[in-house]
Order: structure tokens, then sequence, then C-alpha cells
């Protein structure tokens, strides 16, 4: 049975189907599941139960199983709600959460139920559906005549921010970076997920009409598109209720941002060098960020991975980092508490962000006046200089009168829900406290009623007695009936005993029997009016928990520079990288039983005369590049070497070295000479993407197209292996025209390593080109990778001795090495032998088929209608046949 004959069949049926069908349709996305709040359960029924079952892994049952047509139940409980709505974020759904709006106790009929909220994955405010250390974005696109609108926020923490692209391309490659959990993008635009995380709505095209965009700060300089973008967001928020009834006030200003502003890291290179997940099993651990990531809290968390994918190109603001850097490593006692103290502060944003929402629990709050408490101290321990550092210390305010009305109300260890009671001081509220004695004192009543009541009447055994039937009541045996006093009154008669209550006594049962109703309810209204006024507190908060976030993130980059004895890279205008002694960080950290080979590296054109400060280029470089030997006017250097040598580790190490000394890090190096870089492209490796359909090769030239295209000669090239997934002689022929275009137009800042030892004569004829390999060792028919960059090119692969080491059979590498022997000999693989004709893909034209491809020329596809392009085939096909049968 479908659910629209389902709903056929119920829409005559009950109030409550009735009821909920008028609700569904408000909601009529296959993909929001409708939470029904019945009784202490969350109940979905038909298509949402059948899609949620298996999702939340719970069973899948009927409401009336002995019906012709049983409806489709699940239900989870009230109180467990979180944890199941997360799971279905995860798998992309959303969740309307419909309760009861009114005590069903004072229900005419079906009980009042409305949708309060729609939780979709973009969003989230619940701690249990985020990720504490990422951000959890929503982002809307609008595109209007080749120009893209983008918008982005964070909910939880008010970020809100928007740019403007002239492309597709830059708008989908600035997506990839955000990582939107949620994408809201025109009906009317065909827009596919760039990844199984992101889902994308589709909206109509009012909620895109930027008049309705309130006025926030920085609305006027963003462009018209961006404000269009921000305004479907706004939209979004108000349909999902994330606030509830209330207006959203902790998002207070619109930031304008130029993504060129930073350097450009896209898809692939992130995925290449291994900044957030490693390219192996695509887990955290091993990555860039992972090794990077020592902060204190969630926020400073966040702040450095949004530090890492939007790195600076600013010389002033990365040396403004820098130094705070510096001076916090300098000052171990200074570091030491600020690490401290950072430990006792809570995630002040999102928190923020749910007192602003209505969101926030009572243990929110508390963490909140813990976290303000700490503070001062922080205050008090930054230093005067340097000025970034300096500037927190007046920037931070502590808020202590909000700290002050939350301790003067709250008690220290609240429950999680502010309808639990428990939660305000005695001594807030006399009515509470009131209330709280009537509960707390009621045994203490009864036993004083038994024996004022025992000494008025003289009955030794009369007993003040509860039960659910009658409530509070007196029993007295048959035996002193005659003693009862006038004001009794009898309730029920027992074998040998009377029941009796009376006035007194109901009116205190009344009192006790509501007492704890009544008192929570007050609780909570302290607790709402509460959260009301620290959300006029919010900007205060916002601010400190900003900079907070950016300390957190300088200390941890602090500490890392520490451990791994970084250096300070100098940053200069010139294109030019010029590294003494550079290590490729992660692997350095992970590596147990061998000592990390550090290598130097010069790329580039060298500095003004001055600069840089303490380093006077070309470097004065050792293990074989000595001074002179590179010129400091070469951008392209071609490494060969033998796969595991290590010129995977030094490109990666190169790239990750100037990506660091850009995030205003120190480096890992004993001296580094960074020039401004715009952009960081990558060539590495080769894998099909079976999802777009596209091979191995399809990949390495689209990837090799996109550097082609838009490196500049500020940006930084590292090619690894291009040209592997062809023929040798189409691979060493597009390995080596690219290089030349490379040198020859674009005159980046190139790594280019290959196993085409050919593109060593480049050298011969392009001045900008240097030759390099990686130092073999060889030793009683062995060989020994030194892991060491030195001048020159490799003469041979050494692919017979890697596949020695990677555990091919012995009876494998003697036959190898006998081919290779007689292959070196044959007379046919001389260089001046010119190479096999390659068969095309696409064969000259027959001339006999001219009159055909002139018909298929001047053809419009436009005009035919089906029957006559069916009909102009045949004849082309007959046409075909006769000419070949001349």
């Amino acid at each position: 049975m479908t659910t629209s004959a389902a709903q056929r069949s119920v829409e005559m049926g009950t109030p409550m189907f009735r009821q909920y069908w008028q609700i569904k349709a408000q909601y009529p996305d296959p993909d929001t599941i409708l939470f029904f709040h019945v009784g202490d359960f969350y109940e979905m029924f038909f298509d949402d139960a059948k899609t949620a079952a298996p999702l939340l892994e719970i069973t899948l049952t009927t409401r009336n199983p002995n019906d012709a047509s049983p409806i489709p139940l699940c239900g989870i409980p009230i109180h467990a709600a979180d944890g199941y709505v997360a799971k279905l974020l995860a798998a992309g759904k959303k969740v309307a959460l419909c309760e009861q709006v009114e005590d069903p106790k004072q229900a005419k009929g079906v009980v009042r139920r409305d949708v309060v909220r729609v939780i979709t994955p973009g969003a989230v405010l619940d701690a249990e559906g985020l990720n504490a250390r990422e951000h959890n974005y929503l982002a809307a696109l609008v595109v209007d005549h080749a120009r893209y609108g983008l918008a982005v926020i964070d909910i939880s923490t008010g970020e809100f921010r928007a740019t403007e692209f002239g492309s597709l391309a830059a708008a989908r490659e600035e997506i990839d970076r955000i990582g939107p959990r949620e994408l809201l993008v025109p009906s009317e635009l065909p827009w596919s997920p760039t990844t199984r995380a992101m889902t994308c709505t589709p909206l109509e095209a009012a909620a895109f009409d930027r008049t309705t965009l309130p006025l926030l700060a920085g609305c006027d300089a963003v462009g018209a598109l961006g404000q269009s973008a921000a305004a479907a967001i706004w939209h979004y928020l108000h349909y999902t209720k994330v606030a509830g009834a209330k207006p959203i006030t902790h998002i207070t200003t619109l930031q304008p941002y130029q993504a060129h502003d930073y350097l450009v890291l896209d898809e692939t290179t992130r995925r290449n060098l291994e900044l957030l997940q490693t390219l192996h099993d695509g887990q955290r651990a091993g990555s860039l960020l992972w090794l990077l990531d020592r902060t204190s809290t969630a926020m400073g968390a966040r702040r450095l991975r949004h530090w890492l994918l939007y790195p600076l190109r600013s010389v002033t603001a990365i040396d403004a980092r820098l130094d705070a850097v510096q001076q916090l490593m300098a000052d171990v006692t200074r570091q030491e508490i600020l690490l401290a103290t950072l430990a006792g502060v809570a995630d002040l944003e999102r928190i923020a962000g749910r007192i602003a929402t209505g969101h926030a629990s009572p243990r929110d709050i508390i963490a909140l006046r813990d976290s303000l408490r700490h503070l001062p101290t922080i205050i008090r321990t930054l230093p005067e200089s340097p000025p970034l550092l300096a500037s927190f210390s007046h920037a931070i305010d502590p808020c202590a009168d909000a700290a002050d009305r939350i301790a003067a109300t709250l008690v220290d260890q609240p429950p999680l829900s502010a309808g639990d009671g428990g939660v305000i001081r005695d001594g807030v509220d006399a009515e509470l406290d009131r209330l709280r004695a009537l509960q707390y004192e009621g045994k203490g009543f009864i036993a004083r009623l038994e024996a004022s009541e025992r000494a008025r009447t003289g009955i030794g055994s009369l007993k003040v007695r509860f039960n659910r039937v009658f409530g509070y009541y007196l029993e007295i045996t048959h035996t002193h009936r005659d003693r009862v006093p006038a004001d009794y009154i009898r309730k029920q008669t027992l074998t040998n005993a009377e029941r009796y209550i009376t006035p007194a006594l109901k009116e205190y049962e009344e009192q006790v029997v509501t007492a704890e109703a009544r008192s929570h309810a007050l609780e909570y209204e302290h607790f709402t009016r509460l959260r009301e006024e620290l959300a006029h507190a919010l900007p205060r908060i916002q601010q400190s928990a900003r900079q907070v976030a950016d300390l957190d993130a300088l200390l941890a980059l602090a500490r890392v520079a520490q451990e791994g004895d970084y250096c300070r890279p100098t940053l200069v205008e010139a294109p030019m990288i010029a590294i003494e002694a550079g290590r490729h960080p992660v692997v350095e950290r992970m590596l147990r039983d061998e000592r990390f080979v550090p290598n130097d590296c010069c790329v580039g054109m060298s500095a003004p005369q001055g600069e840089p400060r303490g380093i006077h280029p070309p470097l004065p470089l050792g293990r074989g590049m000595g001074e002179g030997e590179t010129s400091p006017n070469t951008p392209l250097l071609i490494i060969t070497g033998p796969n595991m040598a290590g010129k995977s580790t030094i490109m990666r190490q190169v790239g990750l070295i100037t990506l660091l000394a850009h995030l205003g890090s120190f480096v890992p190096a004993k001296r580094a000479v960074i020039g401004l870089t715009d952009r960081i492209f990558t060539r590495v490796g080769a894998s099909d993407n079976v999802a777009r359909g596209q091979s191995t090769f399809m990949v390495e030239m689209a990837e090799a197209a996109t550097i082609l295209r838009e490196a500049t000669a500020h940006s930084l090239i590292l090619i690894d292996e291009l040209g592997r997934g062809t023929s040798t002689y189409d691979g060493i022929s597009i390995a080596w025209a690219v290089a030349e275009y490379l040198h020859d137009h674009v005159h980046a800042r190139t790594l280019f390593a290959t196993h085409y030892h050919e593109l060593a004569r480049l050298a011969d004829t392009k001045p900008g080109v240097a030759n390099f390999t990686m130092a073999v060792k060889e030793w009683n028919d062995r060989i020994i990778f030194l892991r060491t960059l030195v001048p020159g090119a490799a003469d041979r692969s050494y692919g017979i001795e890697v596949a020695r080491l990677a555990g091919l059979p012995p009876s494998v590498t003697t036959r190898a090495r006998e081919l290779l022997a007689e292959l070196e000999q044959d007379p046919w693989r001389t260089a001046s032998a010119p190479p096999a004709a390659q068969l095309g893909l696409f064969p000259s034209p027959d001339p006999r088929h001219e009159a055909v491809c002139e018909r298929l020329r001047i053809l419009d596809p436009q005009t035919l209608t089906p029957l006559a392009a069916l009909t102009l085939l045949a004849e082309l096909v007959e046409q075909v046949r006769d000419t070949t049968a001349i």
C-alpha cells in the first residue's frame, strides 16, 4: 500500500492521523523525517518510518498489524532523541520536531501539536550533532549571468561571510575548501554535491531576494550576488526555526571576503599534501592538521583549521603571527600558565550561539561562568608585546557582571535540563524556597500532623497515610470511632477501620502534590530570564571568544615549533624559495627507527639586495648542493631518481614548508626564505576517479591542464610523475611539453619529479632549468638510498632493485635483470631511433566519404524531428556503403 493510499485511508480515521497529515503536508521534502510527539516517544509513520528505521537501527513495526492496511511505524524515546537525530543528519536527512504544544490533561480532543524546529545538517546547535573541533557550515550559492554569489554561515558560532566569483570552477573550488554540511541552491540550478558529506537543498527563487536580508554590519561591502546568497541563508534559518519564535541575535555582521586574498589550496593540493587527512586511509592521524593541533579549546582547534585552509598572503599579517609565536616560545613560564588556564575554558563561541537561540542548558551556563572566570588570568599573563598578543589583553572582556549574575542564580552543579528542577540556588525566590520546603519536609509534616492529631483526639493508634486513590488520609480503627472529631470527613470504610480527611489535610495535599511541578515551572522561568539577560552580553562574549581562539591557535604553533626545533621563516615579495636543511614535518614526527635526512632546496628568483633579514640568498648549501651549484634564478628543477629514494617526500616538504610559512608558523628547517605565493599546485601520483568517469590518465591530464591554465609567476608547482598513465612515448612527450610550457610561459617555482630521464636534456637548452637527483649508493650488488637531493640527473631507475625490496621473488627479479640486459643491447632502443607511429583515436577521413562529411558539417541537429533524423541516418549509411563498394 503506498503512502498516498494510506493517507486517504486514514484521513477519515482517527483525529490524530488527520492532524499528522496536515502537519506532514507542510514538510513534503522526502529527506525530511517528521518526529511526531506521542506520549514519551517521537514516532515516525509511513515512508518516514521505512526510511528512518534502518538508518537508526531500530525495529520497523506497524501501528495496526491486524488491519488490511497496517501503518508502518517506528519510534524513539524523547530523552534519547539527540543521538538519533545526529544519525539521521549524518545520513544527509533532516528532522522536523513536532511537539505537543499543550498539556494533554487540558486538551479537548486531540492534543495540539506543531513543528517547533527543523534540524538540518547545516543548522545544528546541539553538541551531540556537532564535531567540536570543526565548523559546521551552511552555504548558499546563487548565479546570475556567469557571476556566482556564495555565502556561508556557522549558526553554532555566528560566523557569517560572503563573496563572489566570476566562474563556476572558482565557486566550486571555494565550496570544496569550505566543506559545508549543506548547500542551498536555486531550484532551477542543477547542482550535484561535491562530497558525500554535503546535502544539497533547493530553494525557490524568492528565498534569494536580497531585500529580505536584515541590515547587518558589513552588508554594504558585499556584492549584490553575495547578499542574495546571504538572504537565502537567512530565509532558511527562519524556515528551520533555529531560534524558535525569537530573532537571531548572535549574528550581527556579514563579513565580506575574497578567496584570492589568501593562498589558494584546491582540493587536489589539500589531498596530495595531506593537510586534513591522509591519502592512504583518509584518517586525521598522519595529516598536517593532526601534527599542528595542540590546541586546548575547541574554538582554538577550529581557528587553527581555518588558518590552515586560508593561509595569509600579507607579509605584515604573517610577521605579526610569527612575532607572537616567537614570543610565546621564548617565555616558557608564561606559556605554561596560559596553557593551564585555557584548559579550563569551554567552547564560548557555541555556548553563545545556544544562548542566543534559546538552546543553552544549565550546564552550558555554568560552563560559561567558569570560563569567564579564567579570562582575568589570561589578561594578566599576556605580554605587552608584540602587538598581536598585546591586543588580546585589551580585547578580551571577562564579563564579570555576567559571571556574577550566573553565580548568584544557578547552583554549581545543575542537571542537564532546566525542566528537571534543582537548577536555581536557594534564596533567589522566596516562593520557590517555600515550594521546595513542602517537598523536602513532607515526611516531617506528616509526622507532626500525626502527633498533633493523636494528642487532640486521644487516639494513640491514629495514623496518617497516603495512597494514589485518595491521596493523604487519617485512619482510625472502629474501636475509637466515638472519639472522631466533628471536622473529620469520612472517606472510606474498611473491615476494622475508617479513613477520614480534613480540609487542612486536603489543602496540604494540594500544596505537596503540585509543589514539585510548580517549583520546576518557577525554576524554568528564572532560568529562561537569566538566559535572556545573558543574551545582552553576547557581543562581549563573542569578542572574547575570538581572541581566546586566536591565542590558543598561536600557542599550538609555538608548542609544535619548540618540540620540533623549527626555525622562523623569512617572507619576501620575490618569487623564490630557499630552504636549508628542510624536513617533512609529519614524516619526521612519525619516524621511529631512523633519523630523518634533511635537504636543501633553492628555486625561483633571488630576493632583492638586503633581503631577507639574516640570510643573503643564495643560501650557502651543503650535502652536495654547494653554493653556486643552483642558480638563484632557476625556477624549474627536474628531479630524477628511483622510487623509494625520497623524491615525493622532498617535494611535499617544500610545499608544506611554504604553506606553514604563510600560515604564520615556524617551519621544520635550519633556515628558510619563502617568497609570497598565490597558490600551491600539486600533481602527485595517479588514480582513477570512477565517480566522475575519469581514467588515471584523464585525471593526470585534467590536473596538468588546471596548472597550465591557472598558475602564475607567484605560484608553487609540484609535479610528480606526469604522463605515467599512457604509453612511454606519449608520456615523455607530454611531460616534456608541459615542462617547456612552465619554463617559457608560466615562470612559476616548479619542482618536476620524473622517471623519464630524457627530461634532463631540458637543462641544455633552457636557462631556467636545473637537474637534481636522489643520491644512491651501490654496494655489493645492492643499492642504498641516501635520501639526499644532489645536482645532476639519474641515468638508471633501479626499478628491479626496488622490486626486490618490495618483495618480488628472486626468480622474478633475476629474470628481469636478464631481460633488461638484452633490451639495453637492442639497437632499436637508441635515442636516434624514431618512435613508432601511434594509432590515432580519430583516423583521417576516407576521401571517398567527403560528401557524407560535408552533409554532416552543414547539418543543424536542432532543426530535425526524430523521424527526420532517422531518415537522414539511413540515407548516410547507404551513401557510405555505396562509396565503400566502389
